[in-house]
């Protein structure tokens, strides 16, 4: 199964995104389609095997859109949208002056022959070169049965330049003055003058909304030197290779992932993490692509390279995930697409209301107030209001290292309730530390190494805390039918005993029991909220082992911020229950669960779910895969590997606990900055399609202006983009 996402060139409003998705779910193969009318990307997943790029952009393609299946950089797509941009600026900036100069000569009475003429050839170049897009992409949708906004604008100059022609025409061979006072060769100019106008405003706010990710592909050079026997010499990005010796020079961008092979330096890797504080770099340490060299220089191996890099990735994650659509744009894509069709039928209902109501000039009133109607609906503040917005909160948690899978993911935890949290990696830094070992009376000095060896052969960072505690260099034991069992413990045979490493549990079944000693200093440990690990003799416990996880500093402000805004907050841990009672009041007494093992975490998930609980897990992404996978919501806490950006909903980069309030502060701001916008979309709708088709007309006598329809329509759809971008530079609340 493949996953891309192309971008989509010539979309104009609500219903091109919402006709453009169907088309592309329509081609065999094609599993989801999703357009972002903001950000003018199709995401599409489909099956390598029954379908190929060319049906996709041939699917587009006879709609009037463009789909770039070829290999293209973004710095292309961004020349060629911007192309596009100064191309409609130049045809609106002429368009308005020759339509001011129609409205001048229509407006200048008396009307004369020559004045109408001059405003027909000047209309009629506006239509047809400023306006020609509107009419092949309407008439490309008409064939398609697919209507959206160029459709209106299509249809509403189309029926003014042909009313005023055919009255003109009845000018000239009737001669009658009454023809010259029903022209409105100024509607029709200022309306796509308007359009244009409008359009090339919302790209401009519309780029706005995109800012964090241009920022994150921004973040790579386009060169890079390569160390050589030889020399050094300098190559383009496009040419490395994983395995090349690269050199990063002070303040330099790194150009790939890699590994430090020789220099001592500190990265700024706050464009990935969201953390500020400098990371040290000395020979082994990782380095990725787009963060900063501090003062030192460096020499690194490039390990991935391209497409493989984190930040690739991570740009790859935030594109798909502004190109989702949240639950809630499912209903604006279904009004979208019958939004043209029922405000046609509502323009045609006009024109036969004013017939019948007015009989005498009806047919003239009625005609300006269908044409009205025609120009001002707007699907596109409709359309907008969803995209803008998400693309605007994706990309603002991307920048603070909260990577968001999609639009799904940031609805979803908006409506969160409870938390539960997994002890170590999470509440914890996850890197345990022996802080002692208590040597019973009956061990020996063999018995260092011994455990020592026993431990040596296990992967597990308990083991590795051990071993590092024990310091023996040299180790000469031999450990026959080794084995571990998985969250309990280890064990192995040396000579003709079998020794065990593990869980008080593990330990006594083995057939072990405590004695008064042993168990002293299990509750002294426990007290102090270590964990406690047993080491044990076929006959006796020998040691007991106490092991302590530093919390990290945020985790108490974290929790308490969860608090305030109403979240039950619940630890999971394998540690036994006094080491978790310890853990959880140090961190503000919340609610814990001890003595969980991997698999036992989905079903107390599950437990909370049946219980009526909107559960958020928070987890490494790897061990807690079962719980994040039940998890209304998943997090995945830490640097992220393949799997938890793959798996989880999101995935915090950052190891401060805060960024989980930011992540709800995210998902609350931008599903009011949505609600926001399509209220007022729909408000605007709901007033402006009544008074365009001159409701106001029996009480006052107002009809309103073509011309001001046209601006009207421009500033809704303006006003829908603003707010998305301007909310966020309000004062944030916890709402």
């Amino acid at each position: 199964m493949t996953k891309q996402t192309y971008p989509l060139l010539g979309l104009h409003c609500a219903a091109c995104a919402s006709h453009a998705t169907k088309a592309l779910e329509d081609v065999p193969g094609v599993v989801s389609a999703s357009v972002n009318l903001s950000s003018a990307t199709a995401f599409v997943v489909y099956d390598e095997t029954v379908c190929h790029p060319e049906a996709l952009r041939s699917a587009v393609a006879s709609m009037g859109y463009e789909l770039r299946i070829d290999e293209v950089s973004p710095e292309t797509i961004e020349a060629i949208r911007l192309r596009e941009e100064r191309r409609q600026l130049y045809k609106a900036i002429v368009a308005t002056v020759l339509s001011l100069v129609v409205m001048v000569l229509m407006m200048a009475h008396p009307i004369t022959l020559a004045k109408a003429v001059i405003s027909a050839l000047l209309t009629l170049v506006v239509l047809v070169w400023a306006g020609s897009g509107f009419y092949a992409r309407g008439w490309k949708q008409l064939k398609s049965k697919a209507a959206g906004m160029d459709l209106l604008v299509a249809l509403s100059t189309g029926t003014a330049i042909l009313y005023s022609l055919t009255h003109l025409m009845e000018y000239l061979l009737s001669g009658s003055m009454h023809h010259l006072h029903h022209l409105y060769f100024e509607a029709a100019a200022m309306t796509i003058a308007f359009v244009l106008l409008g359009k090339v405003i919302e790209a401009r706010a519309q780029r706005r909304t995109t800012t964090a990710l241009r920022h994150l592909m921004g973040s790579q050079p386009k060169q890079v030197i390569q160390v050589l026997p030889t020399g050094e010499v300098t190559l383009p990005i496009e040419e490395v290779e994983p395995g090349m010796i690269l050199r990063a020079q002070p303040g330099a961008l790194f150009a790939v992932d890699g590994e430090v092979v020789s220099g001592e330096s500190y990265a700024n890797e706050q464009l990935i993490s969201g953390e500020p504080i400098p990371v040290p770099k000395t020979q082994g340490t990782p380095i990725y692509a787009g963060t900063m060299n501090g003062n030192g220089s460096l020499t690194y191996r490039a390990t991935e390279v391209g497409r493989a890099t984190v930040m690739a990735r991570i740009i790859r994650l935030v594109q798909e995930a502004q190109s989702s659509r949240a639950p809630i744009q499912k209903l604006v894509d279904r009004i979208a697409r019958i939004f043209v069709p029922v405000i046609v039928f509502i323009a045609l209902i006009t024109w036969v209301l004013w017939l019948v109501l007015l009989p005498h000039g009806g047919l003239e009133q009625g005609l300006i107030a269908a044409v009205t109607v025609l120009i001002i609906a707007c699907p596109c503040a409709l359309g907008l209001a969803t995209p803008t917005a998400i693309m605007v909160g994706i990309g603002r948690g991307a920048s603070e290292g909260i990577l968001i899978r999609n639009a799904e993911s940031l609805e979803a935890a908006r409506h969160i309730d409870t938390i539960v949290l997994d002890k170590t990696g999470t509440i914890t830094e996850g890197r345990p530390e022996v802080k002692t070992i208590h040597w019973l009376s009956g061990s020996s000095k063999a018995d260092h190494l011994r455990l020592s060896r026993v431990e040596q052969l296990s992967g597990h960072p308990l083991a590795s805390a051990i071993v590092q505690a024990l310091n023996i260099p040299f180790n000469p034991l031999q450990v026959m039918e080794f084995s571990e069992v998985a969250g309990k413990g280890l064990q192995g045979k040396i000579g003709e005993k079998v020794y065990r490493v593990g869980s008080t549990k593990f330990i006594m079944d083995s057939g072990v029991t405590l004695g008064e000693e042993a168990r002293k200093a299990l509750e002294e440990g426990e007290a102090k909220g270590a964990t406690c690990s047993l080491y044990a003799s076929e006959e006796e416990v020998l040691a007991v082992i106490m092991i302590s996880d530093t919390i990290r500093p945020s985790a108490r402000e974290a929790i308490n911020h969860l608090r305030q805004r109403g979240i039950n907050i619940i630890m999971l841990t394998g540690d036994g229950e006094r080491a978790a009672q310890a853990i959880a009041q140090e961190v503000g007494g919340i609610q814990y669960i001890a003595g969980v093992l991997p698999e036992g975490k989905a079903e107390h998930i599950r437990s909370l779910q049946a219980q009526g609980a909107r559960v958020a897990m928070v987890g490494d992404g790897i061990n807690d895969a079962a719980a994040l996978a039940l998890a209304d919501v998943s997090i995945a806490m830490g640097q992220g590997s393949d799997l938890a950006m793959e798996t989880a909903m999101v995935t915090i980069r950052t190891s401060n606990l805060l960024a989980i309030d930011r992540l709800l502060s995210l998902s609350h701001r931008t599903l009011r900055v949505i609600h926001q916008n399509l209220f007022w979309a729909c408000i605007y709708n709901l007033i402006a399609i009544p008074i365009a088709a001159g409701i106001l007309y029996p009480i006052s006598g107002y009809l309103m202006n073509p011309m001001l329809a046209g601006g009207l329509m421009m500033l809704s759809s303006l006003s829908v983009v603003t707010n998305s971008v301007v909310s966020w530079g309000r004062r944030e609340d916890k709402s």
